[in-house]
């Protein structure tokens, strides 16, 4: 199942850029006949990461296809912002035990926009710093 993504969707990078290969054949015959490339005929790698978007709400283990070039640029940990100049799309595939797997294509643009441990630090120290401030409030 495709299903069009408007505008930005936002990612929370939890693993390495890895190449995504072409593969014939099935099961234990399966093998690696080269690369895979977008439109534009750039190479790409897959980044797994935790997605928030408008259509898919959060997902987690998600993966983000991208060019090389900008792959290379994300680091784990990273929260990123990414865009495509035609749009994105999510391609949803039944997974192993009934799960399903997400794919995000038609990336062109990826802005980092934070550090995502950092984020969560710098919430819970509000948190804990308000909590502390006598708001009369019991956990």
């Amino acid at each position: 199942m495709e299903v069009k993504l408007v505008g930005e969707v936002f990612g929370w990078v939890t693993k390495e850029a890895r190449e995504r290969s072409v593969y014939s054949g099935r099961g234990d015959s399966r093998v690696v006949t080269g690369r895979e490339y977008d439109a534009n005929g750039a190479p790409v790698s897959g980044v797994e990461s935790v997605i928030v978007s408008d259509a898919l709400g959060v997902t987690t283990g998600a993966t983000v296809v991208m060019p090389d070039t900008l792959a290379a640029d994300v680091p784990v940990g990273a929260v990123v912002g990414v865009i495509g100049s035609n749009g994105l799309s999510a391609r949803i595939v039944g997974g192993d035990f009934g799960s399903t797997r997400v794919s995000i294509f038609g990336v062109t643009e990826v802005r980092v926009i934070a550090d995502g441990a950092k984020l969560i630090r710098d919430a819970a120290a509000k948190q804990t710093s308000t909590a502390r401030g006598g708001s009369g409030a019991q956990a």
